[in-house]
């Protein structure tokens, strides 16, 4: 059994550019590794790493017992990785267990994670911000604490991208004054994380905010996503708006596809998805999918196109 899996770490490390099957030896272990199941192999792992000296084998058997930890549903692994980080030394070894960490099993909330808060203080950016991503798999409610109060401490601009994006995933309540100021934060990413974060926190309870936002045309997409998922009728005239406002000139495929496609979805779709749940109830909303279809369906991006076709073409 540790033959095999000797021969798979050896297989990962393979830096040939020799093709088998039209790829490499290294691309088809790392495609084993994530088929493995056999929970047998976790302590043999544990064995393996606390005795490779070698760091790119250690890494390769990091990768290995990441996958059996989420194929076997195993979250002691955890435990382990979380152990690596006070022991291991090189930055691109603690960076790359926590992006491990990021990619396996949810943390259980008994799990103590002191390495990864202490990491997020770490003056290496990767393992700082590497950690930040991690705590993303954990509800323990320490975590909305500690990003708040890292929050309060720095002043780097990628950190705050960091942090916002933790807040985004483990925020409540308690996170949403914070998120508030950050809406006037001078990164526009750092903002459009803040808002999606404080919508999927106050829900329906914000739809004016909302509705507000995309009227004064700040954070529009945003704005349309939270309506879409949590605004009721009374957001149909300023979505109708903002769907005249886009269609009122001809818009570039590339610069939308940069700018405004998130998820497979323009704000143009999202903007008519809201008017789609409500089509029945609103005659206004029978005459705005006319206006689009008769006078601006070759304003619409291919994309969009196929949504009219799918949904008000028949």
């Amino acid at each position: 059994m540790i033959d095999y899996l000797t021969n798979l770490v050896a297989r990962i490390c393979d830096r040939s550019e020799q093709l088998h099957n039209g790829q490499t030896t290294s691309w088809q272990a790392l495609r084993e590794a994530e088929q493995l199941a056999n929970h047998a192999y976790i302590p043999l792992l544990y064995q393996y790493i606390d005795q490779e000296p070698d760091k790119d084998k250690r890494r390769a058997a990091f990768f290995i017992i990441t996958q059996l930890s989420r194929n076997t549903n195993d979250p002691e692994v955890i435990r382990f990785l979380l152990d690596r980080l006070r022991i291991e030394q090189d930055a691109d070894m603690i960076t790359a267990i926590q992006q491990d960490l990021e990619r396996g099993l949810t943390i259980p909330g008994y799990i103590n994670l002191e390495p990864l808060f202490n990491n997020t203080l770490s003056v290496n950016n990767n393992i700082r911000r590497s950690a930040l991503l991690a705590l993303r798999g954990t509800h323990n409610p320490a975590v909305e604490d500690w990003a708040l109060g890292l929050l309060k401490r720095t002043m780097n601009e990628y950190d705050i991208y960091y942090i916002t994006l933790l807040l985004h995933k483990v925020g409540t309540q308690k996170s949403v004054p914070s998120l508030r100021r950050l809406l006037e934060y001078h990164r526009q990413d750092v903002k459009s994380l803040a808002f999606g974060a404080m919508a999927d926190i106050e829900k329906e309870k914000e739809a004016m905010f909302y509705m507000r936002y995309l009227q004064r045309g700040q954070l529009k997409f945003e704005a349309m996503e939270a309506i879409y998922k949590y605004a009721d009728e009374k957001a149909i005239q300023a979505v109708t708006a903002r769907i005249t406002e886009l269609l009122s000139k001809r818009r570039s495929s590339a610069r939308m596809t940069i700018e405004t496609v998130k998820n497979g979805f323009t704000d143009l779709m999202l903007g008519m998805e809201f008017l789609f749940k409500f089509r029945t109830a609103k005659s206004d909303i029978k005459k705005t999918f006319s206006w689009i279809t008769e006078t601006r369906a070759d304003y619409l991006l291919p994309e969009e196109k196929e949504w009219v076709r799918r949904h008000i073409s028949n």
